[in-house]
């Protein structure tokens, strides 16, 4: 079971208000590029969601709270045969299958790069985290690496001409954005 807050699981979801932002086209029941496509500001990039794989609904404050959990499964990307990592305390991202959780809980953490999602990398804290690099050529489409950081990092855009998907809230986005008040 994965938690998270999402359109169709409890939140409170908004129609965009037009057509759509930067690159022209009209945009889908709910989808984004910046905050005047949704009614009360509210676009929300997805593509980075790491979606914890949650074993217990357990309130917690930190990652001691979680200490001595068991159970299977796979990690933050839902990888149902992979690498089991720890339990750690996080607030589920709010684009991952229901239910709507509004407090961080006990979630299975990473244990390998194959548990996060292909943008993210498996960080020592077992979250899935932006990927290291050195060079833009180490970062996945849509990035490019910081070199004050060390990690890939979505590119800054004007319009969907200047990524690879769309132009999200001045960020390069595989998808577009939600509409979602939460």
């Amino acid at each position: 079971m994965a938690l998270c807050l999402a359109v169709g699981c409890g939140g409170t979801a908004q129609e965009p208000a037009g057509e759509g932002g930067n690159g022209g086209g009209a945009l889908g029941e709910l989808e984004c590029r910046r905050g005047e496509d949704c009614d009360n500001d509210t676009c929300n990039p997805v593509s980075d969601a790491a979606c914890y794989e949650v074993q217990s609904a357990v309130q917690c404050g930190a990652d001691e709270d979680c200490a001595g959990m068991a159970g299977e499964g796979g990690g933050a990307g839902g990888n149902e045969g992979g690498a089991v990592g720890p339990f750690i305390c996080e607030m589920p991202h709010f684009t991952c299958p229901p239910p709507l959780q509004v407090s961080a809980v006990c979630v299975r953490g990473c244990a390998t790069d194959a548990d996060c999602p292909a943008m993210l990398a498996c960080a020592p804290d077992h979250r899935c985290r932006a990927k290291p690099c050195a060079a833009d050529a180490d970062c996945p489409v849509n990035q490019a690496c910081d070199p004050t950081g060390g990690a890939c990092a979505r590119k800054a855009c004007a319009s969907d001409a200047d990524c690879e998907g769309y132009c999200v809230l001045g960020q390069c986005e595989e998808k577009p954005g939600i509409c979602f008040l939460y």
